[in-house]
């Protein structure tokens, strides 16, 4: 199972390898473009990695302010704010665009001078798209901090000096760990600049394959932002480990509410401010722009084969991706030398660009040998598996961590087949992180777009490619009432999943007995 895991996600690099080998060897790569860097060149890399940093940094930022106002709320109001940030996380970022278009083509009937293009409003607009995720991710970093340090710090120091000398440096690790994981999205999606007319290096590197049918050179011009990702994956995973040592996210938090300055208070009531105008810009958006129902039931009629397709595609992602990933968690809790190889084959796909994914897939199964089973049909799957396996591997890893070995020892012991113990044991307890890993695939392949342009089969598309080119081509009702379909179904599988895992939760936590030798650590 973990060699076909690593099959699947390295694919695409081992295509690409393959044809960059193949092309040296010919003598028909041209070097030059390894070596060579225009000013454009140049330009596009360091504009491409600042705003991937500003839009993590400010996500960060806003997270921070917004989760620490909301720190001691009560457990019913934690699963309500859970539900929306994670529907919300889950909408893909065009539909932001979208509706930011919207608005800011009805201001600038107001506001003549407002600029609808750029580098501006591409921060913006990426930065309210990845604000959700940043929330839930700023959240389960907080969670990771032991309460009772930060309850320690308060009793001889001021609140706020106990969040900026305790909570916060505690939390630094997993922080970080969030900061490059917004990075990495940010800096592998081209949507939402190319709509604004902003260039980015992800896009240019589909636009040279396009250009010179050079996949090898596509693979080499890649090269930089790639070193560039890796860099921060490797900077990242220790904060990913911290992460994965969260007690209780879940959990009432007790004690007396922090006082802080208000001055602070003030920017934290500003940064929930943000986030839900971002709400109600993103539900207002779509509704006007849709316009009546008949708008919306005539988008869906006319895009059933692109919906069917993509649940399709979604179901086949989360079928073949949950046991490998399982498989693959299993690995990254391997101490020493086979556990840092493991977290080395996990990670190394998340630096690919999505473009060059599906690049790489293409002559990965278009090798001799390979050709005769060339998976037509099945390629946004194999895609979709190649790009978002590793995450399903890293919350199964953190599910893993919450789960006492002693546990699967003691069924090991008293069970009297394997089967047993996995229907009985096993699963019950790996069911919250494969409903949250599930969830996730889930709304991570009905957005994906980048790795599926280039590998969709002719006369098959998936809803989001529709999407795309109506959003070139104008038909603004349309486009609106297949975004809102869209919005309706991630906002669908995120409640979904927000509610089995908080039931399972619950369920767990209520049948366990007072004093538990197992559980109650204490």
């Amino acid at each position: 199972m973990v060699a076909l895991f690593i099959i699947l996600v390295l694919s695409p690099l081992a295509g690409l390898c393959l044809d960059l080998l193949y092309d040296f060897l010919s003598g028909t790569l041209d070097l030059s473009v390894l070596t060579f860097f225009s000013p454009r060149r140049l330009w596009l890399l360091f504009a491409s990695i600042g705003l991937a940093a500003t839009v993590a940094g400010s996500g960060i930022l806003v997270g921070v302010l917004v989760v620490s106002l909301l720190w001691r709320i009560a457990k019913k109001g934690l699963v309500i704010v859970l539900l929306t940030v994670l529907a919300l996380a889950a909408i893909p970022p065009y539909i932001h665009a979208l509706t930011w278009s919207s608005l800011l083509g009805y201001l600038t009937g107001f506001l003549p001078g407002l600029t609808m293009t750029g580098w501006g409003i591409s921060y913006w607009v990426e930065l309210m798209a990845l604000i959700p995720l940043a929330t839930l991710l700023v959240w389960i970093a907080f969670a990771s901090v032991d309460p009772a340090l930060v309850e320690a710090g308060r009793v001889f120091r001021p609140d706020m000096d106990a969040f900026l000398h305790i909570h916060l440096p505690l939390a630094a690790p997993a922080l970080g760990a969030s900061f490059g994981f917004l990075f990495l999205l940010c800096c592998s999606d081209y949507s939402i600049p190319s709509l604004f007319g902003a260039d980015v290096y992800a896009l240019e590197i589909f636009a040279q394959f396009s250009a010179s049918g050079s996949s090898a050179l596509a693979f080499l011009y890649a090269l930089p932002l790639m070193v560039v990702m890796i860099a921060v994956i490797i900077a990242s995973r220790s904060g990913i480990r911290t992460l994965a040592q969260t007690p209780d996210w879940l959990s009432d938090r007790k004690g007396t509410a922090p006082l802080f300055p208000w001055p602070f208070i003030l920017l934290q009531v500003l940064a929930c401010g943000v986030v839900l105008f971002q709400i109600l810009v993103l539900v207002s958006g779509l509704l006007l722009t849709t316009g009546t129902m008949s708008t919306l039931t005539r988008s869906v009629e006319m895009a059933q084969g692109e919906l069917v397709y993509s649940l399709l595609v979604a179901a086949g992602v989360v079928i073949v991706s949950l046991p490998l990933a399982l498989a693959a968690a299993h690995e990254l809790k391997q101490p020493g030398l086979r556990g840092g190889i493991s977290w080395g084959l996990v990670l190394l796909p998340l630096a690919m660009p999505a473009s060059l994914t599906g690049i790489g897939l293409i002559l990965f199964w278009n090798t001799p040998g390979m050709a005769v089973i060339y998976p037509d049909l099945l390629m946004p799957v194999l895609a979709g598996v190649a790009r978002f396996a590793p995450f399903a591997a890293i919350i199964l890893f953190v599910q893993l961590r919450f789960i006492d070995p002693v546990l699967f020892d003691a069924a090991a012991v008293f069970s009297r087949s394997l089967l047993k113990t996995w229907v009985r044991v096993r699963l019950p307890l790996y069911v919250p992180g494969l409903l949250v890993a599930a969830g996730i695939l889930a709304a991570l392949t009905l957005a994906e777009l980048g790795a599926t342009l280039v590998v969709a089969p002719p006369g098959y598309g998936t809803i989001t490619l529709r999407i795309y080119n109506y959003l070139h081509y104008g038909s603004a009702g349309e486009v609106a009432g297949l975004c809102l379909m869209i919005t309706i179904l991630c906002l669908i599988v995120g409640v979904c999943t927000v509610v089995a895992v908080t039931w399972l939760y619950r369920d767990g936590r209520e049948k366990r007995p007072e004093g538990d030798p197992v559980h109650d650590r204490s």
